[in-house]
């Protein structure tokens, strides 16, 4: 369902997804570094897509199919930036995955926002969650919450 999540992500989900994040922030760096500022601005272009096309999603959950079973959702939500990444791969398109999902990690492990991290932008937008799982963080999450 939507609103505040059932639970958050605790410490070892968190330092994960962050790692994650930053991990990914050193793969992007040095290509925003070198690229020219129209290579800058499509693969901003690319990143800021993603963002809109995962609000709108976010907007169609929390709205119109809130009872979507939380893996297959996770797998649906997480198709689309796969596909944008693997397509792309090695250009621009990938570039702006990367840069979108690096902010997404580093955003859910600074709010704790269990579940899917592609969702946390919105999350964080519209103050609203979804309850998506995530392929990656999501077992870590329940292993940790039933430790406690």
């Amino acid at each position: 369902m939507s609103g505040s999540p059932k639970y958050q992500a605790r410490m070892l989900g968190r330092i994960f997804r962050f790692c994650l994040g930053v991990y990914f922030v050193t793969e992007v760096w040095p290509v925003f570094m070198e690229v020219s500022s129209e290579g800058l601005l499509i693969r901003l272009a690319w990143a800021l897509g993603l963002t809109l096309f995962y609000i709108a999603m976010h907007l169609l959950i929390v709205r119109f199919t809130p009872n979507i079973d939380r893996v297959v959702g996770a797998i649906l939500a997480f198709g689309p930036f796969l596909a944008v990444f693997l397509i792309g791969y090695g250009g621009p398109a990938a570039t702006g995955a990367l840069t979108f999902l690096s902010v997404s990690l580093i955003l859910a492990a600074i709010r704790a926002d269990p579940g899917c991290e592609v969702m946390s932008i919105p999350a964080t937008i519209f103050g609203t969650h979804t309850h998506l799982a995530c392929l990656l963080f999501s077992p870590i999450d329940w292993c940790e919450k039933k430790m406690h």
